[in-house]
């Protein structure tokens, strides 16, 4: 069986998907063939093999932007209009995609890939994986799609208003890696692997695999706020702010570190992560019984990722580096504080959709089983 999974480095989360449901694929059987493509960054077409570098300078600098982007777009019929407007400059990519063989079956991980997917391979079976938790653009719910894969009860309503007919709209999870499942009594041996002490617990804090936002502030806040804990830095592929985190003078213990591939470890070491509100870092932690402090939401997509986890009970809402150093310090300092700190792994863990990846893999080999058996 041949799988097509194409994905967009736009933000962390597309990707991450597409190489957990790659993994789940091949974890179901040695005969499955799983090829990931990114056709933006194949197209050498402006702006399409731009938008992986200005995607975090936008988030970063000119987020105003971005919002009223959303917004504006953010209907069936614009989106349509948008993708038959970019269809002819994308169109020798996805000839090529083509000719390099056809899939038993394709899924999308990125909203603006589906339609072009759809265009290429008419006759083959099509699934979308929404990686927005809640406040998804239109763009994604696209109702030629055999199936439309959503993560959580809210975006599945919303792939009905949206017009995807209702036994093609199934609410599965989002796909994490086992890396992030949490086991029963392994924080300190994973906090002794790590490097990190046993006796203090540690926060991360992480923008995201572009490490945006205001993570400097943070960082020094928390340092700043001398509260009982140790704290572990992640700036991605920001590698400027890796640089002036590691020549500052820091107060208490803090570790920093680039990209990794050890996240899974950290939240299922930490007592608690600082972090925006993505969605795939959102279900990671969930899946690691990791409390959350959410600092910030990209407008538009995430902005009702805040009110999912507050209302899981698994985090917090603090928009300024104050509010997150309270939000810590109501863990961290008193004698309710372990309790509380507690309390919100526990409901972190009560959200998890941990297994999301294996039974989305089940989905895309029923579709391409099921064209199999027509044929």
């Amino acid at each position: 069986m041949r799988v097509l999974i194409a994905f967009s480095d736009t933000g962390g989360g597309h990707r991450a998907a597409a190489n957990n449901l790659r993994d789940a694929l091949q974890r179901r059987s040695e005969h499955i063939a799983v090829r990931l493509v990114d056709p933006y960054a194949m197209s050498g077409r402006w702006p399409f093999d731009q938008l992986s570098a200005a995607y975090p300078r936008v988030i970063n600098g000119a987020s105003w932007l971005w919002r009223s982007g959303f917004r504006l777009t953010n209907s069936r019929g614009l989106t349509a209009c948008a993708h038959a407007l970019a269809w002819p400059a994308l169109r020798p990519t996805f000839a090529a995609l083509h000719e390099d063989g056809v899939p038993d079956v394709i899924v999308s991980t990125h909203p603006l890939l589906t339609s072009p997917l759809r265009r290429a391979f008419r006759d083959v079976p099509l699934a979308v994986v929404v990686t927005d938790l809640v406040s998804g653009h239109a763009s994604w719910y696209y109702r030629k799609a055999d199936l439309v894969i959503t993560p959580t009860s809210e975006a599945r309503r919303q792939a009905l208003a949206f017009g995807v007919a209702s036994a093609r709209a199934i609410e599965v999870g989002l796909p994490v890696a086992p890396s992030f499942v949490h086991q029963r009594g392994e924080q300190q041996v994973l906090a002794r692997q790590l490097g990190w002490s046993v006796e203090r617990p540690t926060v991360v804090l992480i923008g995201g695999g572009d490490g945006v936002g205001p993570l400097e502030q943070i960082a020094e806040a928390i340092d700043g706020a001398a509260l009982p804990c140790d704290l572990a830095i992640v700036t991605g592929r920001n590698a400027p702010l890796a640089e002036r985190l590691r020549a500052r003078t820091w107060t208490g213990c803090v570790h920093i570190y680039d990209f990794v591939n050890t996240l899974g470890l950290m939240l299922r070491a930490a007592s608690a992560l600082v972090t925006k509100a993505g969605p795939g870092t959102i279900c990671e932690a969930f899946a690691a019984g990791c409390p959350l402090v959410l600092y910030g939401a990209i407008p538009g997509q995430e902005s009702g990722n805040v009110q999912l986890v507050r209302e899981s009970g698994g985090g917090v809402w603090a928009p300024s580096a104050e509010a997150v150093t309270n939000a810590l310090r109501a863990w961290f300092v008193g004698d309710e504080a372990t309790t509380q700190r507690a309390r919100a792994a526990q409901a972190a863990l009560a959200a998890a959709r941990p297994f999301a990846a294996d039974e989305i893999a089940e989905r895309i080999v029923g579709l391409a089983n099921a064209r199999a058996l027509s044929r």
